[in-house]
């Protein structure tokens, strides 16, 4: 029963969450008044309200004696005529919502019976006498071997109906009664507005003198143009739009229903409750979202997990400097090792994360050397023409802020010790409005998407960011990742002599991990948990639990 009520929670999380599934819930219901009001407004419905014998026979003529001969023969024949005759009674009904008029129509709406022949017709119970006069006019009855638009109408129906009568009651010596010819009824012209209606009558007879039970055969023609809807209300179809979609919105519902009520966890997670914050990286704080995310799905909404991305300089100060009371809910995450000499902290490795140094894609380089980017940040090179193979573009720079880890790295890693970025010079990054005496264009930003946004829009841009943040630009081929002195982050070379530029994410925080508390149980989750690790791999950082070889590299820094 767990299984199942996981397997459900999963569900209404793969369709989007309690919301979306609601919302779904709502669509599914309204669906069937959507077609109806909006989709398919136009409509007409029909039943065939009765369809039988008149009940009229010779077996009414005797009380026992041959039936044949009881009665006087004009009798008898009139009982033989009515004995082969049916009524069917058909209500037509405008169900839509807007007025139909005979221009609405591709086909009219027409009703044959079988092998049965019409001797007379009627409009009876009609909304209005306008429409009642209408119907009759618009009547016309055909042969089974006529094309529309047929041509007898009412008044000749009736004309002949004498003539018929008078030929069975009396008919002439040697000669057979001429049935009438007409096997359906059109209604042209037919106009009706929402909710009227009215009851077509139809007298027939079956062809032929032989006894037994009359065909009961009434079928329809006749089609509205567009989305309109022709429907025979007695017809029972298992398959509905109705019963469909509320079939569905009830599954929904239950499904929904049981997911709220049950909130399964995962076994696999040691879950705990509390509150939890989580500052730092904001480099790598997007996938601790989804990994708080994670852990949140397999144990619930008690566990309340919070994450700021304040820098990884910042993030740390605020374990340090947080007070016993708070501390044991507060994790930092850090782009590298701290060099804070602040109070002790515990720390452990989550994942390599590999940065780059990108440019605007029309500066025109793919590589770059280390030692023509340490003239770019020192202000040596200004123009983008001064390194070969660059184009002739101003070299402006989009930083980092102070409280960054990932400049903290760039300085220490890339630009070498002892050399950091120049001043700031520019609010806007396209000109020194700051500092009109500074080497170079330099702006700064803490906001990854904005930095890489910027140099992606920036004529001579340069700066530098995470695997993930980038990833989307270099799709759109906005912005190049430059290969450093023509190498790449590779995990067999960057122990070595390789790529310098990337680091190991690291998790701080203060005092031991209390049993049982949220902060341990996610620690654990982060650092062990398969789900974690597939939310690592995701984002392109390098689990330290992956490998052999990725455990050594975490271990060098």
């Amino acid at each position: 029963m767990v299984a199942v009520l996981d397997w459900l929670a999963r569900l209404v999380i793969f369709l989007g969450g309690a919301g979306p599934v609601m919302f779904s819930i709502f669509l599914l219901v309204a669906t069937p008044f959507f077609d109806r009001l909006l989709v398919r407004r136009k409509r007409i419905t029909f039943r065939v309200l009765y369809n039988s014998k008149i009940g009229v026979g010779p077996e009414m003529l005797h009380d026992g004696t041959d039936a044949t001969e009881s009665g006087p023969p004009q009798l008898r024949q009139v009982a033989r005529l009515l004995d082969r005759m049916s009524m069917v009674v058909i209500r037509i009904r405008n169900s839509g919502s807007y007025e139909i008029d005979p221009d609405d129509f591709e086909r009219p709406l027409s009703f044959t019976f079988g092998g049965r022949v019409v001797w007379n017709a009627r409009v009876s119970e009609a909304s209005t006498e306008e429409l009642r006069a209408q119907l009759r006019e618009s009547l016309r009855f055909f042969t089974a071997e006529d094309s529309p638009p047929a041509r007898d109408n009412l008044l000749t129906v009736r004309q002949r109906l004498t003539e018929r009568l008078t030929r069975w009651l009396a008919p002439p010596p040697g000669q057979e009664v001429v049935e009438p010819d007409w096997h359906g009824v059109r209604i042209d012209g037919l106009s009706l507005r929402s909710g009227q209606k009215a009851k077509l009558v139809v007298v027939l007879r079956e062809p032929g003198s032989s006894e037994g039970d009359v065909t009961k055969v009434v079928r329809h023609s006749g089609k509205l143009k567009d989305a309109g809807l022709v429907k025979d209300e007695g017809e029972k179809r298992r398959v509905t739009l109705s019963r469909v979609s509320g079939a569905l919105a009830v599954l929904l519902t239950v499904v929904l229903v049981l997911s709220l009520i049950s909130r399964p966890t995962d076994s696999t997670v040691a879950c705990a409750s509390g509150d939890l914050r989580i500052v730092g990286s904001s480099v790598f704080m997007s996938t601790m979202r989804t990994m708080a995310d994670e852990y949140r799905k397999a144990c619930g909404d008690d566990a309340r997990i919070t994450t700021e991305g304040n820098g990884s300089i910042e993030g740390v100060r605020s374990v340090i400097d947080s007070d016993p009371a708070v501390s044991g809910g507060l994790i930092a995450l850090s782009d590298g090792k701290s060099d804070d000499p602040g109070a002790p902290l515990q720390a452990y490795k989550i994942a390599i994360v590999v940065f780059h140094v990108v440019v605007n894609s029309g500066v025109g380089l793919t590589t770059v050397s280390l030692d023509d980017l340490r003239k770019i940040y020192n202000g040596t090179w200004t123009d983008w023409s001064q390194i070969r193979g660059g184009q002739s573009l101003r070299i402006r720079i989009v930083g980092r802020g102070q409280n960054s880890g990932t400049r903290q790295l760039f300085e220490k890693r890339v630009l070498g010790p002892g050399i950091g970025e120049s001043s700031l010079s520019s609010n806007f990054c396209k000109e020194k409005d700051r500092n009109s005496a500074a080497p170079v264009i330099r702006c700064e930003r803490d906001d990854n998407p904005e930095i890489v946004n910027l140099i992606s829009t920036i004529p001579g841009a340069i700066g530098y960011a995470d695997e993930l943040s980038i990833a989307e630009a270099r799709r759109a081929n906005s912005i190049t990742a430059l290969t450093l002195d023509g190498k790449a982050f590779d995990v067999s070379t960057a122990a070595r002599s390789g790529y310098p530029f990337w680091t190991v994410e690291y998790l701080y925080f203060k005092g031991r991990l209390e049993p049982g508390s949220l902060r341990a149980s996610f620690v654990t989750f982060v650092r062990e948990h398969s789900r974690a690790q597939a939310r690592l791999s995701e984002s392109g950082f390098e689990p330290c639990a992956t490998s052999q070889a990725i455990r050594e590299l975490c271990a060098l820094r």
